[in-house]
């Protein structure tokens, strides 16, 4: 997700017409809310008309994360969500320069997007460097929420990954609090980690974060049965890391 004001500043303009049909979905709020079903479901059926895996980036700002796992991974369709349009025009920019296939991109508030997930429907979900939202008018904007767990408890595939990455304590303490309240999703240790740290994970934020020195924080959850009590740890990192330690 964007944060501060770095997707403000960018100066970018919309996609061309043939190039936003290929990449680009605005979704508004008020017309998801009143009549969602002329909306298509957010499956690979629904929005590439395949049945290929899915993953999906939640909060993708400009795109750096999905571009990279769509290039890296052809076998998979890959969604980026953002609630804001300009980084979407980069994201768009990117893609197209690339000539990516499995990519597209959706602009709509993700609490609105949530019930447009069919159950099930998602190989995996990221939400990298989600924005703080500490002011209190902002609260229920908050990506980190009771919400966001019970739907990626419903949406993942069996075996489908959550991957979270913060630089913010907070965040990360939120995610393991709420937790329990969805026991479906398991917590894998380091070793497991669905993707191992490499550079492919590493966004605008990451590398800059990493660059002061800031510890980063990482957490994945894997869609799986309850199967009592398990390990629940969160990994640290600071600005020099080992492979698979993020």
């Amino acid at each position: 997700m964007g944060r501060g004001r770095y997707p403000a500043r960018l100066e970018v303009s919309p996609p061309p017409p043939d190039v936003a049909a290929r990449y680009l979905l605005i979704w508004p709020g008020h017309e998801i809310y009143t009549r969602p079903e002329d909306f298509p479901p957010i499956s690979s059926p629904g929005l590439f008309g395949d049945d290929r895996p899915l993953e999906i980036d939640i909060g993708c700002a400009t795109g750096e994360l999905a571009c990279a796992l769509a290039a890296a991974r052809p076998e998979a369709n890959y969604l980026g969500v953002d609630i804001s349009l300009k980084p979407l025009y980069r994201a768009v920019e990117v893609a197209a320069d690339r000539g990516l296939p499995n990519l597209r991109f959706l602009q709509i508030d993700m609490l609105l997007a949530y019930r447009h997930i069919p159950a099930r429907s998602l190989r995996a979900a990221y939400v990298h460097f989600p924005a703080p939202l500490l002011r209190n008018r902002q609260r229920k904007q908050r990506l980190i929420s009771p919400a966001l767990l019970t739907h990626m408890q419903r949406a993942l595939a069996p075996g489908g990954t959550f991957s979270f990455i913060t630089d913010q304590e907070d965040l990360s303490t939120e995610l393991l609090r709420l937790l329990p309240a969805a026991p479906s999703l398991r917590l894998r240790t380091p070793a497991e980690y669905e993707i191992a740290f490499s550079d492919l994970l590493k966004s605008h934020y990451y590398r800059r974060w990493e660059a002061k020195g800031r510890s980063i924080l990482r957490v994945e959850l894997e869609n799986a049965r309850a199967e009592g009590n398990h390990n629940r740890s969160v990994s640290h990192e600071t600005g020099s890391c080992n492979e698979g330690a993020v």
